[in-house]
């Protein structure tokens, strides 16, 4: 039988009412309080005794109210009707709906004793228990926070005098040393602040002032300079140069003013909560912990509302290309709107962990935000000269393999700090969980083992990656432009260098199923199975693609046979072209008139290498009948003999140009024929030059070209045929021949 709200609690009641309305205005706005509500789980449960016969008094009520329901009969089949599971969860439902009711309720009678706690816990930052004492105590704990601040200013001043005049002395922007060392100056001020104020509590408390209120002036002290620090660093007021967003010097000041005060406040609510909470005697916990949460939430709905320029232009970034860039930029466009509501689902969340024991998850998301946010603020540090830089041409990375260890560093780096804040994340999810003692550190060791492991499987990728591409620089990319000349052709890759990107892949592919591998091993999961299963899926791809294995054990055997290389020209019968990539299963094959084939290597069989080892090019030229053989021949080995003083000819040519002899005798021309060896990268543009020569020299030798002209030779005709022509031309007058119609031009 399922519970009904109508008759739980006698009739309705406008206390009831109210309570709801109150729990739906605490849902505006919230974000990150884990100080205020991390004693509240504890003494949630510890109401007054002037509050808990009320509750008593209602749960008793509700108790015989509610009809009780005969015990089930214990049969199994209806334990697993569907029927049972959804009485099950509706029960849970209402469960939790009874107890958040009874909560309000309870926080509702709560109220009148709010002003006597706070009045409480003002007096015990005094030890005779005074309110005026409080006052000058907190004056003492004032004072020396001011002179911890004007230390921490004075400190953090001198040490980055220089620093800020090398950053000044540099328009195109700063570089990544100096924004850092600028950075280590102003953590130097913020430890001095932290000495300065922590062993003056001795000085404190000499004078009157209790241990109590000295922790809590430090506590909320350090976190506040540590807040201000990151927001001195995002905005930088006093040096535009190095500030991490477009914004004017004037908002600058004014928003890092803004901001202060508003996460001091914050910080000063959330320490008076979690002193108010561990006053179990007042009966008020959870109504201290929902008004200091609603008042903070207005402090951060503030800063999501003043700072949204500001927060737009941090996420956006510099970068306009690609899927993460577009991404970032929808976010920061609708920044204001995602902040609202995630400051107001917050609320929710803090609101439901108070009343149902979940502030450890509600701690652990705020942490997560707060992580994300670091990283937001050092990728930007970096993007800011990296970018920037590479944009200004000033800090663009060096070409070459220095280029290449440049990038890698800047990988690995990233990498590191991506797995600090992995490893900060677990352990705050895992705390939320509250699992027994050994049971954390199990969980611990599983987690740090798994995210060790994919940073070295990163590290081995990226370093393996820069061993191979240092050896495919001299490899061009892409294929010939129109236009270009010969002479800029590329020299076909060795067979290292066409092997490597395959190899790279099928690196990445082994690092990559290692590391799940050993991860999921890590996290407990019994990696057997997978591998049998991915052995039976390999088996039946195998029987089901039998072009795609044959595809690519083709590929192999090409490859183990060195049939060709990238660069080289090939003729495979069908088509012929230059090798521009090599894929797993089939070559692209680069045409010289343009078009770009991909071919199977099943579908290649018998492949012709035209630019291995060698190159013989032989050539016809057309010369006048009667032209000397011998001078031609003489004629064109000196000038593959000559032409051999040049080093760039020198260096393709093997063999010089020489005459090979006659080719063909016709009606108007002797057919030369000439030929010479010449390495294989670029011998057309050898035969061009050496057509260039010889049309100049066998000008200077009188040796000319056949024009293709015909002669007509006229002789004396016989007497016969001298009678007869009268004859033929006066028929030929006499009978015109007239064209076809068809054959007529409009």
């Amino acid at each position: 039988m399922r519970l009904r709200f109508n008759g739980v609690g006698g009739p309705p009641r406008s206390g009831r009412r109210l309570a709801w309305l109150a729990i739906l205005a605490w849902s505006i706005a919230w974000i990150a309080v884990p100080a205020a509500t991390g004693q509240a789980a504890d003494t949630s449960v510890a109401p007054s005794p002037a509050a808990a016969a009320p509750a008593a008094t209602a749960a008793t009520s509700r108790a015989a109210d509610t009809p009780v329901a005969p015990p089930p009969i214990a049969t199994p089949a209806a334990a697993a009707t569907p029927a049972a599971a959804e009485m099950s969860s509706a029960g849970a439902l209402e469960h939790i709906a009874m107890k958040l009711e009874q909560e309000v309720m309870s926080d509702i009678n709560m109220l009148p004793d709010l002003p006597a706690a706070l009045e409480r816990e003002w007096r015990s930052f005094d030890r005779n228990g005074s309110a005026l004492g409080a006052l000058v105590g907190l004056g003492w704990v004032a004072l020396i926070a001011g002179i911890a601040l004007c230390a921490e200013k004075a400190v953090a001043w001198g040490l980055s005098r220089r620093p800020r005049r090398a950053i000044r002395a540099r328009p195109e922007g700063p570089t990544l040393g100096g924004l850092l060392l600028l950075l280590i100056c102003d953590m130097a001020g913020v430890a001095v602040f932290a000495g300065v104020f922590v062993y003056s509590r001795h000085w404190l408390m000499a004078l009157g002032v209790t241990l109590t209120l000295v922790l809590f002036a430090a506590n909320v002290s350090i976190y506040w300079r540590i807040s201000a620090l990151v927001i001195s660093v995002v905005l930088r007021p006093n040096e535009p140069i190095a500030r991490l967003i477009d914004v004017t010097d004037g908002e600058a000041r004014r928003l890092a003013r803004l901001l202060s005060g508003v996460v001091l406040a914050a910080i000063t609510l959330k320490g008076i909560a979690r002193m108010s909470l561990a006053d179990e005697d007042s009966g008020a916990p959870h109504v201290i912990g929902l008004v200091i949460a609603l008042i903070v939430c207005g402090l951060y709905a503030l800063i999501v509302f003043r700072a949204r320029t500001a927060a737009e232009a941090l996420i956006r970034g510099r970068r306009s290309g690609g899927v993460i860039a577009t991404l970032r930029a929808g976010i920061a466009r609708a920044w204001l709107a995602i902040g609202l509501t995630g400051v107001a689902g917050l609320l929710v969340f803090f609101v439901f962990g108070l009343s149902l024991g979940l502030l450890s998850y509600f701690r652990a998301v705020t942490s997560t935000l707060g992580v994300l946010f670091l990283l937001l603020v050092l990728g930007r540090l970096a993007e800011r000269v990296w970018h920037d830089a590479e944009e200004s041409h000033t800090l663009r990375p060096p070409d070459g393999v220095p280029g290449l260890m440049v990038q890698t560093l800047r990988h690995l780096l990233r990498a590191v700090v991506l797995l600090v804040a992995a490893i900060t994340l677990a352990g705050v999810w895992i705390d939320a969980i509250e699992l027994p003692a050994d049971a954390t550190a199990r969980a611990m060791h599983s987690v740090w083992s798994a995210l060790v492991t994919l940073f070295v499987a990163y590290a081995v990728w990226e370093l393996g990656r820069l061993a191979i591409e240092r050896h495919l620089q001299d490899v061009g990319g892409g294929p010939k432009l129109p236009g270009a000349d010969a002479e800029e052709e590329l020299t076909p890759g060795s067979r290292l260098q066409t092997m490597l990107p395959m190899l790279r892949v099928a690196f990445g592919a082994v690092i990559a199923v290692l590391a799940v591998l050993i991860v999921l091993s890590r996290l407990g999961v019994d990696t057997a199975p997978l591998i049998a299963g991915a052995g039976i899926f390999g088996l039946a791809i195998s029987f089901g693609s039998q072009s795609l294995v044959r595809d690519i054990i083709s590929g192999v055997f090409y490859m183990w046979d060195d049939a060709f290389r990238v660069g080289e020209y090939i003729d495979t019968g069908r088509l012929k072209g230059t090798v521009e990539a090599l894929g797993v299963r089939s070559v692209k094959v680069r045409h010289h008139n343009g078009p770009l084939h991909t071919i199977p290597y099943g579908q290649l069989g018998a492949v012709t290498n035209q630019s291995r080892d060698f190159a013989t090019i032989k050539f016809n030229l057309r010369l006048e009948p009667h032209t000397d053989v011998e001078l031609v021949r003489k004629t064109a080995k000196r000038i593959g003999l000559d032409m051999q003083e040049n080093p760039e000819i020198a260096s393709e040519v093997m063999l010089p140009l020489k005459m090979q002899g006659i080719a063909e005798v016709a009606d108007t021309a002797v057919v030369f024929r000439f030929k010479f060896t010449a390495r294989p990268v670029k011998p057309s543009w050898v035969q061009r030059e050496y057509l260039k020569t010889m049309y100049r020299v066998f000008a200077e030798k009188g040796i000319t070209f056949a024009s293709g002209a015909l002669m007509l030779k006229t002789g004396p005709m016989s007497a016969a045929e001298d009678d007869a022509a009268p004859r033929v031309l006066a028929e030929a007058m006499a009978n015109p021949v007239t064209a076809p119609p068809s054959s007529r031009v409009a």
